[in-house]
């Protein structure tokens, strides 16, 4: 409780700090600099808290789902397979981009959903993903030999991750999107507590183990689709924070659910912190910071566990 209380109290602090602290130190709160604070810095602070903190919330899910702890939207395809529906609106297909990201991420949850539901093994299935989120990578790079520069520096850019945003007209759309996964989550927190136990066990206590899993599967995919759409691809997020959070607060799913959510938050907060802080000129992608600490924290975590 007293972690739990501790990681709260961190977070709330960084997230609040953060708007108010650039590349010069604080921010001037003139005319300009209110500008700034109000419509760069304060959307920006808060999609990258609702992204982190859904995209963690997601990474632990689909670990239970699929009872491996390296099972995340990102080893199972989401996230490859909606980039490759953005991509392919690059081409000059601006008219078509929502349908064709919409028919992509379709197609695969379908298939996805009807593996699980025919009782595909959990390790086929994520073999699977990986398969499919290689295959994407490839056509991604082949999409790229067709495009002028212009289109492929700014498709590079936004696979790298990016959390760019002007007011809070973008969030108005997608913040209700993420709250109601999170609302989402949590009715069905206890459920997944059994499940995690194990599938039989949670039956026995009935609960509607194949179709608790494909509604969750089918959610998440949603919402990673929407990330992905407006934030680029962003890694490490969903994997990293559910073991982190295992260490420090529980390894029950549903006393974990929103510390994973708020950890995941504040993450994402610190990376595009400093994201904006390391370079003079110019914004690092978030999805190269979130790759850089992401990466050692959980060789880290996996050397600690042994």
């Amino acid at each position: 409780m007293k972690k739990t209380m501790l990681l709260y109290l961190v977070v709330i602090i960084a997230v609040a700090l953060t708007p108010f602290i650039g590349r010069e130190g604080l921010i001037n709160l003139d005319v300009q600099g209110l500008y700034i604070l109000e419509n760069l810095r304060l959307p920006r602070v808060y999609l990258a808290f609702l992204v982190g903190g859904i995209l963690s919330v997601i990474g632990s899910t689909t670990q239970v789902i699929f009872r491996n702890p390296l099972a995340t939207p990102y080893t199972l395809g989401f996230s490859s397979v909606a980039a490759l529906g953005l991509a392919i609106a690059e081409l000059g297909f601006n008219s078509f981009s929502l349908g064709a990201y919409v028919a992509l991420s379709s197609i695969f949850l379908l298939i996805l959903l009807f593996l699980y539901l025919n009782k595909f093994s959990s390790q086929r299935v994520l073999l699977f993903g990986v398969c499919l989120s290689i295959f994407s990578s490839s056509a991604i790079v082949f999409v790229q030999s067709m495009l002028g520069n212009e289109s492929i520096a700014r498709l590079i850019r936004w696979m790298m991750g990016s959390l760019s945003i002007v007011g809070f007209e973008g969030l108005f759309y997608t913040a209700p999107i993420y709250i109601l996964g999170l609302i989402f989550f949590i009715i069905h927190k206890r459920s997944l507590t059994l499940i995690s136990i194990g599938e039989d066990f949670a039956q026995t206590r009935g609960v509607p183990t194949r179709k608790i899993n494909a509604t969750l599967i089918l959610i998440s995919n949603i919402l990673i689709a929407v990330v992905v759409w407006q934030c680029g691809p962003i890694g490490f997020v969903g994997l990293i924070i559910p073991h982190i959070i295992r260490r420090l607060v529980s390894a029950n799913y549903e006393r974990s659910l929103i510390p994973t959510f708020i950890l995941g938050g504040g993450f994402l907060v610190f990376c595009d912190f400093i994201s904006r802080i390391v370079l003079e000129n110019s914004i690092v992608p978030i999805g190269a910071i979130t790759a850089c600490i992401g990466a050692p924290v959980l060789a880290l975590q996996l050397f600690r566990k042994q």
